[in-house]
C-alpha cells in the first residue's frame, strides 16, 4: 500500500535503503563531490601537520629555555617532554591522514605542556 509520499508502508530492506540513498545522492547533480572530499582532506592535513610540528618544537624550545634559566630538573621537564612527544605523534598522524586523532594528540600534548608550566611546577 502506498502512502501520500509515494513510499510504501512496508519496511524497506537494507539494500532498498542503500539504492534509494544512492539515487538521491546522484540526483544532487554534483559530479565533483569525491574530488571536493579529497581536496578538503588534503587541506586539513596541510593545516594539522604544521600545527602539530609547531606544538612539538615549542615544547622542545621551552625545555631549553627553562634549563638555560637554571630551573631545577623536575616533573615539569617530563611533562614538557611527553607533550612534545605526543604532539610529534600528532604530526605523524596528520601526515597519514588521521586528522581527528592528530588534533586530539596535539590538544593532549599542549595540555601536558601547560601543566608543566603551572605555578606549582616552577
Amino acid at each position: 500500500m502506498e502512502g501520500a509520499t509515494g513510499m510504501t508502508d512496508e519496511p524497506m530492506s537494507r539494500q532498498e535503503r542503500v539504492e534509494r540513498m544512492r539515487a538521491r545522492f546522484q540526483d544532487r547533480g554534483r559530479p565533483g563531490i569525491a574530488a571536493d572530499s579529497r581536496r578538503d582532506a588534503r587541506q586539513t592535513r596541510r593545516i594539522y601537520l604544521p600545527l602539530a610540528t609547531a606544538a612539538s618544537v615549542i615544547c622542545l624550545v621551552l625545555i631549553g629555555v627553562r634549563l638555560q634559566r637554571g630551573d631545577a630538573v623536575g616533573l615539569w621537564l617530563a611533562l614538557y617532554a611527553v607533550g612534545a612527544l605526543v604532539s610529534g605523534a600528532g604530526a605523524l598522524l596528520a601526515k597519514r591522514g588521521h586528522t581527528r586523532w592528530a588534533l586530539a594528540s596535539v590538544a593532549v600534548g599542549v595540555g601536558l605542556a601547560g601543566l608543566g608550566d603551572a605555578p606549582t611546577m616552577q
